[in-house]
């Protein structure tokens, strides 16, 4: 995720002012019908088409949000197929035939316009993969629409500086992202029938060693040493809870740290930050992602702590579909009743 993210979302809130009313109506889906929505996941966010909502009963749509809150969910092994698959073939024809998606806003009651980019396409193509592959594997539908995703994912590797960059003719180029589409593509590389279906886009992609080897050069990225990389982007951000002491957590999340050197890591990042995230301080919103990678790492007190402070957050309105899927996914992980 880009670290223009919260201006991103605050900036949905005024986008019904600014649709793009000359782009181009979507292509047809074809003869497909997608299936009912699940109603007990994403209930406050999804509408009866499939599409999935940045904010509950919203009228945008990032689709990079949506995968995660889906991914998130399913990673916490609840079933979110009927609602991914909804999601999936309603996002389908705004597609663009080079493989990247656009942002998405409803004009009127029931019409959906392109209305700017993405939030970020790196991310966003890796991720619409690994939901393919992870919650739908047997779409063929989408296993083609994939196809095109990574096709164009290849497109923003920079070869010379060993990074993705965000978007395609812009040189902003994100630590987090780049951990996000590493973690997907071993994903698909260890799958034996990802790995042979996408054999020609996955070898134009770079190798896991050169991905590797382009966080240390560009983030100052080390695995044995600080917690966090000397940078989250390039060119440099302003440092702040995003993206500075949020960019190690997506280590954890994408399985670049884990054992007990991922659980001496999280331990320093609890004790630098976890107070004040736990407290809701850090951010107008509270980072589910920081929970599951709690999760992940085998904390699950921090996990459940979190878990119990989402009515409040909720309440006030300092939630959005990531922290949905997130709430929902360890609300059964935790074998508990998702707070009402």
């Amino acid at each position: 995720m880009a670290p223009d993210v919260h201006a991103a979302l605050t900036i949905t809130r005024m986008l019904a002012a600014v649709f793009c009313l000359g782009c181009p109506a979507p292509a047809s889906a074809g003869e497909y019908a997608p299936p009912a929505s699940n109603v007990a996941a994403f209930a406050d966010f999804t509408l009866p088409d499939g599409a999935i909502t940045v904010f509950p009963k919203g009228d945008y749509v990032e689709p990079y949000f949506a995968l995660t809150a889906l991914l998130a969910a399913h990673g916490l092994g609840l079933d979110v197929a009927p609602a991914a698959s909804a999601f999936a073939h309603w996002l389908l024809p705004f597609q663009q035939a080079d493989g990247p998606f656009p942002r998405i806003c409803r004009s009127g009651a029931t019409d959906w316009l392109a209305c700017g980019p993405a939030d970020a396409d790196d991310s966003l193509d890796a991720l619409w993969c690994l939901l393919a592959a992870q919650v739908l594997p047997a779409d063929r539908v989408l296993a083609a629409s994939c196809a095109r995703s990574l096709a164009h994912l290849a497109s923003l590797w920079n070869p010379a500086q060993q990074t993705f960059h965000a978007l395609p003719g812009n040189s902003a180029a994100y630590f987090a992202d780049n951990v996000e589409v590493i973690g997907a593509l071993r994903q698909l590389r260890r799958r034996p029938a990802t790995a042979t279906r996408f054999a020609v886009q996955l070898a134009a992609l770079p190798s896991a060693a050169g991905m590797l080897q382009g966080l240390r050069r560009n983030y100052g990225y080390d695995a044995d040493g600080a917690l966090e990389p000397q940078r989250a982007s390039m060119p440099p951000t302003p440092p702040g809870f995003y993206p500075s002491a949020v960019a190690p957590v997506y280590l954890w999340l994408y399985d670049l740290r884990s054992g007990t050197s991922g659980q001496r890591y999280w331990h320093a990042w609890m004790e630098r930050y976890g107070k004040q995230w736990l407290a809701g301080e850090s951010d107008h919103y509270p980072w589910g992602l920081i929970a599951w990678a709690a999760y992940r790492t085998g904390d699950a007190p921090t996990a459940r702590s979190w878990l119990q402070n989402c009515d409040a957050w909720r309440a006030a309105g300092r939630w959005n579909v990531v922290e949905e899927g997130v709430r929902i996914g360890l609300a059964n992980a935790l074998d508990s009743k998702p707070p009402s």
